[in-house]
């Protein structure tokens, strides 16, 4: 029990300095994994009667770093098709055209922006890729009259919308709650449309209260007009399908993920490259392969750290002294699911306990291999609650950008957005405790 209550506190602490931003996210769970296998007595080398390793560092450090290696890999191609869709200008290809369709129609233009982007999110990934659309979306929406902050939460539920369902955020949660991807996926998608329709419900409400707001001006041509507009006629038209092309590919062909990024990335360039010379197409592929490293770079390590940190809950010796708390605060009823996730839902920001991208991995982890109830169920809790995460949490990096970009405090954004988020994941929540408990 002291080992358990030392783990809590280590814990606690663990997160308050990732609240007070003194530890950041990935060296906060490196030192949680290590931390928490030092407190429950497992030594860093050794062998048992049998000669199984039984130290952190091959059980926990060594297995954990690969312990998501698909998940990471799949993130790396889904880099590489999102750096292909930015270099040959197919995502502010479809932002400009969405926003031409809308006309001066302030209304028509955010809702066609936010679809777009939505879609767009459910395949590109990055920092690098929110900003490219961000500068894109953010000027023009403001250009027809949407105040600053209505416009920085519409780029940002776009993100919430289209990660919730990409393919890569749901791999990632398929394996860390060790759970099937047609399940999770299923799941996701529900949470998505959900979130589509309170970004919905956001912007009316927001674009109606607000009015047309001039007040802010931002770079409208930054980006070469001539250089966008080259994706025309029916070539262009079929290069602004890429985005669902793996979507289709995985979700109804029944593809394994990397090869439907890779016919995606194969079609984008199809449709193109036909204008350019064998060589800029392989220089393409080539240098948008590397990009897909170096954005997806971020969310590999966290992955990596999330990897040690599901080995360390699984240690014998953390589940006999950790997992008796977790076992009794753990929801066995349907109603106290309900209100256990439900309410508590903003336990998912700062990376708290809720957080698939910080503390929860562990909690969810652990809760899997408890085995108190159902895995479907321990699924349908956490991920519920992510868009939440996705949406509000200061500290994600595309909420910290994107309230920079207009010069708002990210906080207020937070607070503007959870009241139209949290009907999301209390829904999200009744259809998984009906659906798995």
């Amino acid at each position: 029990m002291l080992q358990g209550i030392l783990i809590l506190v280590f814990l606690l602490t663990i997160m308050a300095l990732m609240i007070a931003r003194k530890l950041p996210t990935v060296l906060a769970l490196f030192i949680l994994a290590i931390g928490i296998c030092v407190i429950a007595g497992i030594p860093p080398m050794g062998v048992n009667a049998e000669g199984e390793q039984i130290g952190f560092f091959q059980n926990v450090i060594q297995l954990g770093a690969v312990r998501l290696g698909d998940a990471i890999m799949v993130a790396i191609f889904a880099g590489w098709l999102g750096m292909i869709m930015e270099k040959t200008n197919i995502s502010r290809t479809m932002i400009k055209k969405g926003a031409e369709l809308g006309g001066d129609k302030t209304l028509a233009i955010a809702i066609i922006l936010f679809t777009i982007s939505s879609l767009l999110f459910t395949v590109i990934v990055g920092l690098g890729s929110v900003i490219m659309v961000g500068t894109i979306t953010i000027p023009i929406l403001i250009s027809v009259g949407v105040d600053k902050e209505t416009a920085a939460g519409t780029l940002l539920f776009s993100y919430c919308v289209g990660m919730t369902s990409s393919l890569y955020a749901v791999n990632a949660y398929s394996a860390i709650t060790s759970t099937t991807f047609d399940t999770v996926y299923g799941f996701s998608v529900i949470l998505s449309v959900l979130s589509f329709v309170a970004g919905c419900i956001y912007l009316v409400v927001r674009i109606k209260v607000k009015g047309r707001k001039f007040a802010f001006s931002a770079p409208l041509d930054a980006v070469d007009d001539d250089e966008i507009y080259k994706i025309k006629g029916f070539s262009g038209a079929m290069a602004m399908l890429t985005p669902l092309v793996p979507i289709l590919l995985v979700a109804v062909a029944k593809f394994p993920l990397i090869p439907g990024f890779m016919v995606g990335i194969i079609w984008a360039c199809v449709f193109t490259s036909y204008r350019t010379s064998w060589k800029r197409t392989m220089d393409l592929l080539t240098k948008t392969f590397y990009d897909g490293f170096s954005v997806t770079a971020p969310a590999a390590t966290l992955t990596i750290a999330i990897g040690m940190l599901i080995m360390t809950v699984n240690q014998a010796a953390v589940q006999d002294s950790f997992g008796p708390l977790v076992t009794s605060v753990t929801p066995t009823s349907l109603l106290a699911f309900i209100l256990f996730f439900g309410l508590l839902a903003p336990l998912c920001l700062y990376r708290g306990p809720f957080n698939l991208w910080g503390l929860g991995a562990g909690i969810a982890a652990l809760m899997v291999s408890m085995g108190v109830i159902p895995v479907n169920l321990i699924m349908g809790g956490f991920v519920g609650v992510t868009v939440m995460q996705t949406l509000c949490c200061p500290t994600n990096t595309q909420n910290v950008w994107a309230a920079s970009f207009v010069g708002v405090d990210v906080f207020d954004l937070t607070k503007r957005q959870i009241i139209y988020i949290w009907p999301v994941v209390l829904i999200g929540i009744v259809y998984a405790a009906f659906r798995f408990f």
